[in-house]
């Protein structure tokens, strides 16, 4: 377990991504991009046989062109779009996330996908390697140039942190399903809770968007027009925790219904000491 330290000096616990973890999330990266990169290559190469225009200074500007458009701007919008994640970190449970425990945005994605290039693709992924080896969070170049670090999503459940749940909300919460809220999301909400008294206004008010607009999708039907992100965050982590408290309920009288029934002779059998009589 590590931390983050946001603008406010407030600090975050997170659990930084292990370095096998990441070097087989570069490896799974590396091998779905250049895949791409043949087939777009090989689709390209026979459309140009198709129209005649084949010639080696073409070819080689159109091969440079495709590999650069794969390599960065296609790791740096699948990022962007994903907050942070990509086939690799969505298969290991990771996930890129600013210095301060926000999410990454366009120029942090940029930077990443610029050393990624060189680091992973152009020396095998030695570099980054070495940097993660000496790294204690693990981070490669692009995420020192950058200001960011990886994160497990598959860390320990989040403590638990009290929530007040605004009364306008009590009737839409009483109907509302949040059993596809990611568990990595769950916990970087509840740490945005524990902490959002000691950030600055500003600082609060984005961080709360940031976390709503990723939760929304995930719960159904919507939080009621005019809700505060803070307030829709709170409300969905109370109705996860009441969801938690009956799951464990039903589990128990399920388990207590079987030891119960284990404890019963089968049906037709009789105790020795009944026989007997």
């Amino acid at each position: 377990m590590s931390t983050l330290v946001t603008g406010e000096a407030v600090e975050l616990s997170v659990q930084p991504a292990a370095l096998a973890a990441r070097a087989l999330s570069c490896l799974i990266d590396a091998v779905a991009y250049t895949l791409v990169n043949i087939g777009l290559l090989v689709a390209t190469f026979w459309l140009l046989l198709q129209l005649r225009s084949l010639n080696g200074l073409l070819l080689t500007a159109v091969m440079t062109m495709m590999t650069v458009a794969v390599f960065v701007l296609l790791p740096l919008l699948v990022e962007v779009l994903t907050r942070g994640r990509s086939l690799g970190k969505l298969i290991l449970g990771l996930r890129i996330v600013r210095d301060d425990g926000g999410a990454v945005r366009l120029r942090h994605s940029f930077v990443r996908a610029l050393l990624w290039q060189f680091e992973v693709i152009g020396t095998g992924g030695g570099i980054a390697a070495l940097s993660g080896l000496v790294s204690p969070q693990t981070k490669r170049l692009g995420d020192y140039m950058a200001g960011t670090i990886a994160v497990s999503e598959r860390a320990t459940p989040p403590p638990p942190v009290h929530t007040h749940v605004a009364p306008q909300l009590l009737p839409w919460l009483a109907e509302t399903d949040v059993s596809a809220v990611p568990a990595g999301l769950r916990r970087r909400i509840v740490q945005f809770l524990a902490v959002a008294p000691g950030l600055g206004h500003e600082s609060r008010w984005q961080r709360a968007i940031e976390l709503a607009t990723e939760l929304n999708p995930y719960v159904a039907p919507a939080p009621p027009e005019g809700t505060l992100p803070e307030q829709f965050l709170a409300a969905v982590v109370a109705r996860q925790r009441v969801t938690d408290r009956d799951r464990a309920h039903r589990r128990g009288a399920q388990a207590e219904s079987f030891r119960s029934g284990v404890d019963r002779l089968p049906h037709g059998l009789r105790l020795s000491a009944d026989r007997q009589r």
